[in-house]
């Protein structure tokens, strides 16, 4: 076990909470799964397993993205908790980074334009606007649908389960039931929150509780069809408007054809 300062642990924290999904279903990160649960079983107030930070460390897409927001506000540790919840949930930190900074770490940390080609890439950075924030969901939306195994559209259903999406707790009894807003296409192809439906949450796997202390009420965020954490209305609402944008961006794209 290694002592962290609260803030250094924090950030260690919510990170893992929004990797271990992704991670446990093989999506992301590497083949440590058994670290993240360790993690949940033995973290404590001040303490953390010292295997966590080299784990986050090596996220080849989450972790590109915590160095370019951290380097843009002079931040050294990528783990900060402000830099983590500017790139899960979204903050006065992404304002900070420039268009052109954004073009650049797409190119030279996630070699997007060598993943499409540059005829490819040059219609995709044509369809943004100087809107675009190297956000989670951002790159569900506008890159990680361009870059899958296949040259196909990802389902509608798997950039759903992999944006962050939030609901407010229904049930607690036997399971966990959150009221959330699933995406939907229209016949034009463009993607929009449809209407509050009722869905059961994974809080815990393989005997380790992921959040506790659940209420009816209470706003979570959501990866995966896991719960991430508790957010605040503040949290939500800077969710909320990020994601607007991101699906203001991609049905521009789509429109673009892009």
């Amino acid at each position: 076990m290694e002592k962290r300062t609260n803030q250094q642990l924090k950030g260690l924290i919510r990170c893992t909470k929004y990797a271990f999904m992704p991670n446990r279903l093989h999506f992301c990160g590497p083949e440590n799964q058994a670290d993240i649960l360790e993690f949940y079983a033995q973290t404590t107030a001040n303490k953390a397993p010292k295997t966590i930070k080299p784990l986050l460390e090596k996220f080849e897409t989450m972790y590109p993205y915590l160095k370019l927001i951290a380097r843009a506000n002079n931040v050294k540790n990528p783990l900060d908790e402000k830099i983590v919840e500017a790139y899960w949930l979204g903050n006065e930190q992404l304002g900070n980074i420039s268009l052109s900074a954004l073009y650049y770490h797409l190119t030279d940390a996630l070699k997007i334009d060598k993943k499409l080609g540059m005829k490819k890439f040059n219609k995709f950075k044509e369809a943004l606007d100087k809107k675009a924030l190297p956000h989670h969901n951002f790159h569900v939306f506008s890159v990680w649908r361009r870059t899958g195994s296949t040259q196909d559209w990802h389902t509608l259903a798997s950039i759903d389960a992999c944006r962050i999406s939030w609901g407010v707790i229904s049930q607690t009894e036997k399971e966990i039931l959150v009221k959330t807003r699933p995406l939907n296409m229209d016949e034009r192809g463009q993607i929009f929150e449809g209407q509050t439906i009722e869905k059961k949450a994974i809080y815990q796997t393989e005997g380790q509780t992921l959040v506790k202390n659940l209420k009816i009420g209470d706003l979570v965020s959501l990866h995966w069809g896991a719960i991430c954490e508790k957010i605040n209305t503040r949290q939500g609402q800077v969710l909320q408007k990020i994601t607007d944008l991101c699906l203001s961006l991609i049905n521009t794209e789509i429109i673009a054809g892009a």
